[in-house]
């Protein structure tokens, strides 16, 4: 994109464009921060760029308003068509299950809190949860896309290189002379080498301790019901699963949910069976456990149908829709295996049991990782161990699974 240095376009010429990224950004008639603002833009509105001083960047819009803004706060058209690719995109992902906003909520153009927030959750508002990432929080400022780069100063030779330039024609320098046979024992080299590595192993120890963990932050991805996309701090949404079964999550926190069907209780009216998978610790994974519940009427409260946890399992977990032709409902999980490869199982509730009745290997899409993260990679994975693998295989044994 070509920045122009100053004001004195004529009509004729093409003007840079750029959009608001922010929900409203306020466009001040004269560069001061005592001037009060002339118009709101909003975002997604499209400005011609005029002037650039520092960060602050002369626009005009549309409607031939001119004015002066922060350049944090325009994207590049680039930028906005990468944007407009992954809304359309995520537009397409199935829904892990709604949640709610504690408060007010911003939802960012990407997982970052520096990035821009274009609209909000409002307190209370439903949102579907579409995909979940790790992201390690910035530390610094970010940069703004209209700013020339400083041009780096001329190097400068020293006197003895432009005399040596001009010496070129003398003779060459004499080899310099060897050093004698004992001279790492005249000078004592085996006891500084190893004073110099002790020093070096010191500072190491130093570096480490000063050195400060990286601040890892999940944001979630979700979808409004006005079909706007964007990214939100995964703390403070809740996931809109009844508190009767949210109870069981035993401080674990609920990453999706699905309605495997509803139960008819003459007591307490209409339940529902559930599905839900559960994440413990901040792995790149999106889910370490999942588990079935179902609604005893006979002693009108939820119970464990099947459970598995110790897992690496990734969105999206699939529920076929109700059919009242076949029997059961049908859900898939893919999980990576401790031999690496990933694998969808397809699983068959028949009300009160769950059953495995399939098993493939599963390459994930590309575009896919884009938007939640590559399995593996971030925070180490913790791994199961044999004791809880086959603690796991007889409670599944025991519970009629596989």
């Amino acid at each position: 994109m070509l920045l122009l240095g100053g004001c004195n376009s004529g009509p004729q010429q093409q003007l840079p464009q750029a959009y608001i990224a922010p929900a409203t950004a306020a466009l001040r008639p004269q560069l001061t921060q005592r001037t009060t603002s002339a118009t709101v833009l909003k975002h997604g509105e499209r400005v011609s760029v005029l002037d650039v001083r520092r960060r602050y960047v002369k626009v005009r819009t549309t409607g031939g308003v001119e004015g002066w803004i922060d350049s944090y706060d325009l994207l590049s058209p680039e930028e906005m068509q990468r944007i407009e690719r992954e809304r359309a995109a995520a537009l397409k992902l199935p829904s892990e299950g709604r949640a709610t906003a504690y408060e007010t909520l911003n939802i960012h153009l990407d997982p970052s809190r520096k990035s821009p927030a274009f609209t909000q959750i409002a307190e209370g508002a439903p949102v579907e949860v579409l995909a979940r990432r790790l992201v390690a929080r910035e530390s610094e400022p970010p940069r703004s896309i209209f700013t020339f780069e400083k041009p780096q100063p001329p190097v400068r030779r020293s006197k003895k290189e432009r005399a040596g330039k001009n010496s070129s024609k003398q003779p060459p320098k004499p080899p310099a002379p060897k050093p004698p046979k004992n001279w790492q024992q005249t000078w004592g080299v085996d006891n500084d080498a190893e004073n110099a590595e002790s020093d070096v192993r010191e500072e190491a120890k130093t570096a480490a301790k000063d050195e400060k963990p990286a601040i890892v932050e999940s944001w979630t991805l979700v979808r409004t019901e006005a079909h706007q996309t964007g990214w939100a701090l995964t703390r403070n949404l809740m996931m809109a699963i009844p508190d009767e079964v949210a109870q069981y999550a035993g401080g674990a926190r609920i990453t999706s949910y699905f309605d495997l069907g509803a139960v008819n209780d003459e007591r307490d009216g209409t339940k529902h069976n559930w599905l839900w998978t559960t994440a413990t610790t901040m792995d790149p994974a999106d889910f370490d456990a999942w588990r079935v519940f179902l609604w005893n009427r006979r002693r009108h409260r939820y119970e464990t149908s099947y459970r598995r946890h110790g897992i690496e399992g990734f969105f999206p977990v699939h529920v076929d829709p109700a059919d009242p032709t076949r029997f059961g409902r049908t859900f898939e999980i893919i999980t990576k295996d401790d031999d690496g490869r990933m694998r969808r199982r397809t699983y068959l509730f028949d009300g009160t049991l769950v059953h495995l009745i399939a098993t493939e290997d599963y390459q994930r899409p590309t575009e896919q990782l884009s938007v939640s993260g590559a399995p593996g990679g971030g925070a180490a994975v913790r791994k199961p161990s044999w004791l809880a693998r086959e603690w796991d295989r007889v409670k599944a044994m025991v519970h009629g699974g596989r």
